[in-house]
């Protein structure tokens, strides 16, 4: 039985009000809604239609999301919940958190945390970057000053076996190992539960790498965790909104300057299984980003996502040259203000009046699942500019085709090292669309790479935005040589031939279609 079936067999008026209680209303019930202060009932249940909303905070969802929401679970848990109480067989099983596992790691962040305060120098540089005593102790800041040290802690608590299946150390021989994060500043990562699940590692120095991340295990995925999450739940679920940042230390500064709801990805992309998190706990989200160019196309990555779960969008981008973690220590006041007066991502764009504004809005637009409201978004944009609604129905139409055949040709297609390269360099800007007149793609490949070109980043595979290099220009160049062709091949081959193509072709020059 698959999920779908589980949950059109919950009768939702007896799962919600096995933890509150309803009355009737009409077809319907009602009931005060649990999730916010709620004086007058403004909760609603639809038996007919399985859902339920709130129409005070916004939150809504079906049975198995009531109880996800009322317990602190995650969906799936909740699920597996329900259909245990109702004795509904279901094959899903939950796999469980080693809690051996976690307990080590928590113990590893309190090391960490204590050998902070033996080192004076790590306090310093926090001091100087303006993190006060409380923000290291709410995050639980903390500093590897050695492998040697950290295996000596290991070994007299009995962890070392246990502690190695994390990832966080490298195993050199049988008796040596190295502290992935040695000499650096320790960032512990909390689930929403607060378990630790892993460390970010900050360099004090020069040397390697400025971030260093704990790899993916079973209970450590980058893609379902957000920074700073757990550490302002609390004050999430009360403000129902999320501030959305891009670092470790943005989302820090924030939360000491009052901003408790800012969180951020961790060396990942946002995605779906991010925007999922937060459609359980908040209406909208603001996306505070840099004001440059890099900025900017994060707005294009991230929104999609958020739309698709019916979240309300905002954006504040920042003067260029300032980040969140720089903006909020010198101008804390103005930011709040900028915050509660930002307007929906729809209406800021409705305003400008420019060719890529008009292109931006039915963008986004495209995202939107409920038609009701998709349907007013347009009306507002054919009033402003007089385009008949059924050219923006056709507009729209386009962007979810070109969605629909990219998520369809992706099938069984592999990218090889050097087109995940070099679509990496299109996506952070060290190539243009006249190097796809060059290159040597495979047609997978080429879609990929005229979705960056449109700016359709949320069609862009992790295998592609994930990667990381010591010197990205250097091996984008690498991988373009490696593309380009030799001069003694076809001629005059046009885009769309190459699409239809099974296999990559050797190009001399390509004809736009």
């Amino acid at each position: 039985m698959d999920l779908r079936e589980i949950v059109k067999k919950l009768d939702i008026v007896d799962v919600i009000s096995s933890y509150i209680d309803l009355e009737r209303s009409g077809s319907n019930y009602r009931a005060r809604c649990p999730f916010h202060p709620d004086n007058n009932p403004s909760l609603y249940v639809s038996p007919s239609k399985g859902i339920w909303k709130c129409f005070g905070c916004g939150v809504g969802g079906d049975a198995v999301k009531f109880v996800a929401l009322y317990e602190n679970l995650t969906y799936t848990e909740a699920l597996l919940e329900l259909a245990k109480k109702y004795k509904i067989p279901v094959k899903l099983e939950l796999k469980k958190k080693d809690e051996n596992l976690l307990n080590a790691l928590n113990l590893v962040a309190e090391y960490y945390h204590r050998k902070l305060r033996e080192h004076p120098k790590v306090i310093d540089y926090l001091k100087e970057r303006g993190i006060s005593e409380r923000t290291i102790k709410k995050f639980r800041l903390g500093y590897s000053p050695s492998s040697e040290e950290l295996l000596d802690f290991l070994r007299e608590n009995q962890l070392l076996s246990l502690y190695e299946k994390t990832g966080n150390l490298l195993k050199i021989d049988e008796k040596h190992y190295k502290d992935l994060f040695a000499g650096r500043l320790i960032i512990p990562i909390r689930d929403q539960k607060g378990n630790t699940v892993g460390f970010g590692g900050r360099t004090l120095t020069d040397a390697g790498p400025k971030y260093i991340n704990s790899p993916e295990t079973e209970f450590f995925k980058k893609r379902e965790i957000l920074f700073g999450f757990h550490e302002g739940l609390g004050y999430i679920k009360e403000r129902r909104r999320v501030i959305l940042v891009e670092g470790y230390f943005d989302v820090m500064s924030m939360h000491q300057e009052g901003f408790q709801e800012a969180v951020a990805v961790m060396g990942t992309s946002f995605g779906q299984e991010h925007a999922k998190l937060l459609s359980a706990y908040v209406q909208e989200v603001v996306l505070l980003f840099d004001g440059d160019q890099a900025g900017r196309r994060a707005v294009r990555q991230t929104a999609p996502y958020l739309l698709r779960e019916g979240l309300k969008v905002k954006v504040l981008l920042l003067p260029e040259g300032e980040d969140p973690d720089t903006y909020v220590k010198k101008f804390a006041s103005e930011l709040r203000k900028s915050i509660e007066s930002a307007e929906e991502i729809f209406d800021s764009l409705l305003k400008e009046n420019s060719k890529q504004a008009l292109e931006d809005y039915l963008y986004f637009c495209a995202f939107v699942k409920d038609k009701v409201r998709q349907m007013e978004l347009l009306s507002a944009l054919s009033k402003k500019t007089n385009l008949p609604m059924a050219v923006l129905k056709e507009k729209i139409g386009e962007h979810l085709s070109r969605q629909k055949k990219l998520e369809s040709s992706k099938e069984g297609q592999k990218l090889s090292y050097h087109e995940r390269v070099f679509l990496y360099g299109l996506y952070v800007g060290l190539g243009s669309d006249e190097l796809l007149k060059k290159v040597n793609l495979s047609p997978y490949a080429m879609e990929l790479a005229e979705a960056i070109i449109r700016g359709d980043y949320h069609l862009i595979p992790e295998e592609v935005k994930r990667q990381s290099f010591y010197d990205p220009q250097r091996a984008f160049e690498e991988s373009l040589k490696k593309l380009t062709p030799d001069p003694s091949v076809e001629e005059d081959v046009s885009l769309e031939k190459i699409r239809s193509r099974k296999e990559p072709v050797r190009l001399r020059g390509i004809r736009n279609a």
